[in-house]
């Protein structure tokens, strides 16, 4: 996992492709629409607008296929990171989606306007966690094929 509080430019340097993740979420705001964006051959966005969940009982993702670069282009909430040593799984992984469902212990961080992290696969994370203050976000999810 790589986490950066929107401070930050040196991990655009590191690889070509989150150089343009990071380009592309610097051109959107709160007005960009939701959906979904095709930038290249194994890489695209999903924009989305809502209200972040309760952390209590909630679960964490895995992929094996793709990387989630999650960016906050308005709003704030918190990014679940499991106790991977006490996970437990509620869903196994589904082929077609590149997804797992578990549940563990979490330490969450706080991802405010312009903050983002990157998940490697096998990386578990819980998106979209509310402290009870927080309030409608704007999010662009890359996904980067491995």
């Amino acid at each position: 996992m790589i986490y950066c509080d929107g401070k930050g430019k040196a991990y655009s340097d590191a690889d070509r492709r989150i150089a343009l993740c990071l380009a592309r979420a610097a051109a959107m705001d709160a007005d960009t629409p939701d959906g979904r964006y095709d930038i290249e051959d194994g890489l695209y966005v999903n924009v989305m607008t809502y209200s972040p969940r309760s952390a209590e009982g909630a679960t964490f993702e895995t992929h094996r296929k793709w990387a989630d670069l999650q960016y906050i282009l308005s709003g704030s909430e918190f990014m679940g990171v499991p106790d991977a040593a006490n996970a437990r799984e509620v869903e196994p992984y589904d082929e077609g989606r590149d997804i797992a469902i578990s549940s563990a212990p979490l330490a969450l961080l706080p991802m405010r306007e312009r903050g983002w992290a990157l998940f490697l696969p096998g990386e578990g994370h819980a998106p979209s966690i509310s402290d009870g203050k927080c309030g409608s976000v704007k999010k662009a999810v890359f996904k980067l094929r491995i």
